[in-house]
């Protein structure tokens, strides 16, 4: 199988607090299509890893280098491990996307059909009336997810997507994002046990000892 070519680089990035270094990375590679599993054990700097990369948080020294189409700020999508959701209906949340300065070059009406396909992608059309914050954990995700796709970033990173669900909602997730992947989309997220989510993983990126390893998919 021919490797795809990588389309984010990670170029001689590090991270410090005073004077505390949480990590440096050398050299790191993400390609289109490809799910990294990122492991470490709490306190390592996976969450921060993440925030550098979707330009959330400046590094100390070093950069991501986006390659090909990966430059706009759009294109990379970070998603917290707890959704923030309005107090207001699961359409309406998704609608708060719509006037995303991302997407004023869309015209009006794909906008709003990229969004009932979102509602009906998540398989969350049933519940497009109920107020958001009633939904169940694994509804929260898949809303998030939703949002996600109406920006269609080429890179998601995800934050503990699995964390308190139970086997069936994971199971649901799972699907969702192997979807992401056939569309060629990359996807870099966390997990502290492993799931039908984490064996999607092509490559595994471990923080330890300030350092970060590479290993094989599981």
């Amino acid at each position: 199988m021919i490797k795809p070519p990588p389309a984010l680089v990670l170029e001689q990035l590090s991270l410090s607090y005073g004077r505390r270094r949480l990590w440096q990375i050398e050299a790191a590679q993400w390609s289109a299509g490809q799910l990294i599993w990122l492991q470490g054990a709490n306190g390592a700097g996976k969450t921060s890893l993440m925030k550098v990369i979707s330009g959330l948080l400046t590094p100390t020294q070093g950069r991501v280098r986006p390659i090909h189409h990966v430059a706009e700020p759009q294109a990379i999508c970070y998603l917290h491990q707890q959704p923030y959701v309005f107090s207001t209906s699961v359409r309406r949340n998704l609608e708060q996307v719509l006037s995303s300065r991302y997407l004023q070059a869309v015209p009006v009406a794909e906008r709003h059909q990229r969004l009932e396909a979102a509602l009906a992608w998540a398989q969350l059309s049933e519940q497009a009336d109920q107020p958001a914050r009633t939904l169940s954990g694994g509804e929260r995700q898949r809303l998030a997810l939703a949002r996600a796709r109406i920006l269609q970033p080429r890179f998601w990173l995800l934050d503990e997507p699995s964390a308190n669900l139970d086997q069936q909602a994971v199971q649901l997730l799972a699907t969702l994002i192997q979807d992401v992947l056939a569309a060629g989309c990359g996807i870099l997220l966390t997990a502290h046990q492993s799931n039908a989510i984490t064996d999607l993983a092509q490559c595994i990126w471990r923080l330890d000892q300030q350092q970060l390893s590479i290993h094989p998919g599981v």
